[in-house]
């Protein structure tokens, strides 16, 4: 037999109640038994209770010594009319066991132990079979004051009595038998309504094992089966998901190794063809123009290796950061000056109002951020002006930086803070953004834009206020 679940529902629960319906069976039948046995027997000691008061009225008028010639005597009548009375075979013995008087000469029995018994002045019977008969043998005393002077015995066949046991047998066999049966069939149903859906579950597992993720279980069943369905498309949607993030992750990793060689191989190729024109210029003029060519390139592409390098470290927490107490206001007053001249080479106004406040970062780091994002602004929003300012909301310092130049686009701010997407730009590698919200995200905090076609940009940087980057309280 095919060693499955069913089978084994099937087998422990048709075993168990096969046990405890013989166990029934035999505890049922013998207790039944015993009533019959019991009942017989009560019976026969009202008899022979009444036997033995019948003798003593009888021989109350004897001596000891005469009495046993006279019970000899009067032997045949009293088993007679005993008999008659009772419907039974009744024996007399005498106490030396002889036999006196037999209501049924023509069957002969021996004589057992229920006799030996009662003439020792104890009742006793034995059930013996004879003749393919049950035979009840219950013997008694016979008294004569308070001497034991012989013994009468009923013979009683329990014909009718084991006819009954027999017919009580065999309707708890059928019904043992019925019981059987019924319990197969519904362990049956009871069987497949628990491993068919579980059948189903691995048909249905299977697939999904084979690839075929857009598959959902669609299972009906007991509350067990049902969660186990739930949680296994639970599952199902996790997988689906993370596989889609890895073809994500891995269209991401094409587009970035595209643009990447492609942003080497720009200056690599104007390296190699300024240096193969230099061995056929001969004007020195023309070879000065080359060189500074090439060293141009060689400095962008040293510019980009490093880039490179930096979000590596960031992305794998090996860059170390000096955390300490910094003026925020100082800070952007720092990189205003920096950029002075270039605001001033754009005809662009700058106007600062930022809160005086400390807050805990590495405001190297930090003022790499600003500047990045006013660089941008200068080089691609054609903005004509900047505005810096803070907000202050619950636990966090929000540092913005807006500008009204041309905006940009939607599909563009869904890819601005991606490492792997690197826009066309003149001058750019299309880390810098990268690279802030990494620092950023150092400091428990985040960058994000709000931009609006020809209306300008906003980014906003996102610095707890009130907590370090280790979750640990600076300020009350």
């Amino acid at each position: 037999m095919k060693n499955s679940i069913r089978n084994e529902i099937l087998f422990l629960n048709i075993s168990t109640t096969f046990i405890i319906l013989i166990i029934i069976f035999f505890i049922t039948l013998n207790t039944f038994q015993k009533n019959i046995i019991n009942n017989t027997v009560k019976k026969m000691t009202e008899y022979s209770q009444e036997s033995q008061i019948y003798f003593m009225n009888s021989l109350k008028d004897y001596n000891y010594n005469d009495v046993f010639a006279e019970l000899e005597k009067m032997a045949p009548f009293i088993s007679d009319y005993l008999s008659k009375k009772y419907h039974l075979h009744i024996e007399i013995y005498d106490i030396r066991k002889k036999l006196l008087a037999d209501t049924s000469p023509d069957i002969k029995y021996f004589v057992y132990q229920d006799v030996h018994y009662a003439i020792n002045n104890l009742k006793n019977y034995i059930l013996k079979k004879e003749r393919n008969h049950i035979i009840l043998f219950f013997s008694s005393p016979i008294f004569l004051k308070n001497d034991v002077i012989g013994a009468i015995r009923f013979i009683y066949p329990m014909d009718s009595e084991y006819q009954l046991i027999l017919q009580v047998k065999k309707t708890l066999i059928i019904i043992d038998i019925i019981s059987i049966i019924a319990i197969i069939f519904f362990n049956y149903i009871l069987s497949n309504s628990i491993t068919i859906p579980i059948k189903k579950l691995r048909n249905e597992t299977e697939k999904i094992a084979n690839g075929n993720f857009k598959e959902r279980i669609n299972i009906k069943s007991n509350d067990d089966i049902n969660s186990l369905v739930k949680s296994f498309n639970l599952m199902v949607d996790k997988i689906e998901h993370y596989i889609k993030s890895l073809k994500d992750e891995k269209d991401k990793q094409k587009i970035f190794i595209n643009n990447i060689t492609h942003e080497l191989k720009t200056p690599i190729t104007s390296i190699l063809g300024h240096a193969e024109l230099i061995k056929k210029l001969n004007n020195e003029e023309d070879k000065n123009i080359s060189l500074n060519y090439i060293i141009k390139e060689g400095n962008r592409l040293l510019k980009l290796v490093e880039e490179l390098l930096y979000v590596s470290k960031l992305n794998k927490n090996s860059f170390e950061f000096e955390f300490e107490e910094y003026n925020i206001k100082k800070l952007v007053d720092e990189c205003i000056s920096i950029l002075k001249p270039r605001f001033k080479k754009f005809n662009i106004k700058i106007k600062a109002n930022v809160d005086f406040i400390e807050l805990f970062i590495d405001h190297e780091k930090i003022k790499e951020i600003i500047l990045n994002i006013l660089d941008n602004a200068i080089k691609h929003s054609k903005c004509s002006k900047i505005k810096i300012y803070s907000e202050i909301k619950r636990n966090y310092f929000y540092l913005i930086i807006e500008d009204d130049g041309i905006g940009i686009d939607d599909n563009v701010k869904k890819t601005l803070f991606n490492p792997f997407y690197i826009p066309k730009r003149e001058k750019s590698n299309g880390l810098g953004l990268c690279i802030s919200q990494e620092i950023a995200k150092k400091h428990d905090g985040e960058i994000y834009l709000e931009s609006e076609m020809n209306k300008g940009s906003k980014f906003i940087i996102k610095l707890p206020l009130n907590v370090n980057n280790k979750g640990e309280r600076k300020y009350d």
